[in-house]
């Protein structure tokens, strides 16, 4: 078991509004075809549309988002934030292994392995590529560089912790900043990242 666990921020239940996080790992699974679910998988070509889609506007044009956004409780589903949803869709149609054990921001730093198969001392996404995304200028920078992360991660991590990351960092990006600090997606990024790069660069010394 991972020391991480998903602790939902913006995915987090609200009166009335039950199962947000279970809904779009639903979604999820149907887009991706996994054979282990109740409901039938999604249309053929739907997944296809979303991997090619340029950005959060280009998603929102595709039958992937709508089922996404009618899937959402409808409190959820506010114009302000339909195209940082938009964003989730395109992230998560490139994310091929749903791992609960495996939270975005840790992932990225994990070791990555040299062409003899040893750890080769950095992290899979470099500091500076993690920097970047933290500080991208807009949504559309920050879903580009997030989508590379996903394949440099190897396409596997927790679905719930990617959507609910890009979604606080745009409410934070528009100036919606929670009371507690520790609650920030900066905060709580640095501490995942750091933490688990400080495991092998402790052990190389």
């Amino acid at each position: 078991m991972s020391e991480e666990q998903f602790t939902p921020h913006i995915l987090r239940d609200r009166d009335g509004e039950e199962g947000v996080a279970e809904r779009l790992t639903q979604w999820w699974a149907r887009l991706q075809g996994a054979d282990d679910i109740e409901e039938p998988p999604f249309p053929s070509g739907t997944l296809a549309v979303l991997k090619r889609a340029t950005g959060p506007d280009d998603a929102l044009l595709s039958e992937g988002f709508r089922r996404l956004w009618f899937a959402l409780p409808p409190g959820r589903r506010n114009s302000w934030e339909m195209r940082a949803w938009g964003g989730v869709a395109v992230l998560l149609a490139n994310v091929k292994h749903q791992d609960s054990d495996r939270l975005f921001a840790a992932a990225m730093a994990e070791e990555r392995q040299s062409s003899s198969g040893s750890g080769s001392g950095k992290p899979v996404v470099s500091e500076l590529r993690f920097r970047q995304l933290l500080h991208s200028r807009d949504l559309d920078e920050f879903v580009r560089r997030a989508r590379r992360a996903v394949h440099l991660i190897d396409q596997r991590v927790d679905v719930r912790s990617l959507a609910d990351d890009l979604l606080l960092w745009h409410r934070e990006k528009n100036g919606r900043f929670t009371a507690r600090p520790d609650h920030r997606l900066a905060v709580r990024w640095a501490d995942a990242y750091f933490t688990r790069l400080a495991r092998y660069e402790k052990a190389q010394r």
